[in-house]
C-alpha cells in the first residue's frame, strides 16, 4: 500500500466532486482506500487506513438508505415508464408486476455497498462542521524505512 500523504486526506466540507467520485467507487471518502467491504453487507469500520469512523452515530446508515431507496425507486420508474411506452397498449402487467417486485426486493441488498460510501461523501460533502475530531492519519512505514 502506498504511503497515506496529506494530499490524499480531503477535509470535511472541500472537494465535493472528488468525494463523490471515491464514493461511486466504494473507496473511503478521507484517505481513498478502496478495500472497506469484505463482504456485501459488512464494512470495516474505521477505515484501516487512515482511521476514520464510519459510523459514528445510531441510525447514522438512515442517509444511505434514502440514497438506495432514490436509486431503486428511480430505476424502477424508468423501467415502468419504458415498458408501458415500448408495449402500449397491450401492457404485460404480470411480468411487469413481478421484475418490479424481484428488483425491489433485490437491488437494495446489491447496491448496498454503493450507497453507504455514496452518503459517506455527501455527508463528508456537505457537512463542513465535525461532529467528532478528524483522526490523525496513521503512520506509514516507507520502503526506506523512514516514517511518514
Amino acid at each position: 500500500m502506498k504511503p497515506l500523504t496529506d494530499r490524499d486526506l480531503i477535509a470535511r466540507g472541500t472537494q465535493r466532486g472528488r468525494l463523490l467520485a471515491r464514493g461511486f467507487r466504494r473507496q473511503c471518502p478521507r484517505c481513498g482506500h478502496g478495500d472497506l467491504f469484505p463482504s456485501l453487507l459488512t464494512i470495516h469500520d474505521p477505515c484501516p487506513r487512515c482511521g476514520l469512523v464510519f459510523e459514528r452515530e445510531e441510525g447514522y446508515w438512515l442517509g444511505a438508505m434514502i440514497v438506495a431507496f432514490a436509486v431503486i425507486e428511480g430505476a424502477f420508474g424508468l423501467g415502468f415508464m419504458a415498458t408501458m411506452v415500448v408495449t402500449w397498449p397491450d401492457v404485460p402487467w404480470t411480468p411487469l408486476l413481478v421484475v418490479g417486485l424481484v428488483a425491489t426486493a433485490v437491488l437494495p441488498i446489491l447496491v448496498s455497498p454503493w450507497t453507504r460510501t455514496i452518503w459517506m461523501a455527501l455527508e463528508r460533502g456537505f457537512m463542513p462542521a465535525p461532529d467528532q475530531p478528524e483522526p490523525p492519519p496513521t503512520p506509514t512505514v516507507s520502503p526506506g524505512g523512514e516514517r511518514g
